[in-house]
C-alpha cells in the first residue's frame, strides 16, 4: 500500500488562505523533501489555478534563491489531478 501524505499551509489559528502567506525558505525546503518522494499531486481547482502560471515561470526565469528554484521544478515536473465542480 502507498503512502498518502496531505498536505497545506495553515497558521496556527487555523487561518489558510495561499494569497495571504508567504513561505519562507524553510517551508519551501519541507516541501521539497516530501515533493521529492511524491508521484502525483491532488489539487482543489482554485489552489491549481494559483499555482498553474507561477510556478513554469520559476522554471523559466529562476530567482536565485534555491529552495523556491528547486520547488518550482519539482512542482512543475510531477503529475497533477485536478478536482472540481465544474465540467
Amino acid at each position: 500500500m502507498r503512502k498518502l501524505i496531505a498536505a497545506i499551509n495553515m497558521t496556527l489559528d487555523g487561518f489558510c488562505d495561499h494569497t495571504a502567506g508567504i513561505p519562507d525558505d524553510e517551508i519551501h525546503q519541507h516541501y521539497n523533501e516530501l515533493l521529492k518522494t511524491g508521484d502525483i499531486l491532488l489539487y482543489g481547482r482554485i489552489t491549481y489555478q494559483l499555482m498553474e502560471s507561477y510556478w513554469p515561470s520559476i522554471v523559466k526565469n529562476p530567482t536565485g534563491n534555491k529552495p523556491i528554484d528547486e520547488f518550482g521544478v519539482l512542482i512543475d515536473d510531477i503529475s497533477k489531478i485536478v478536482f472540481s465542480r465544474y465540467s
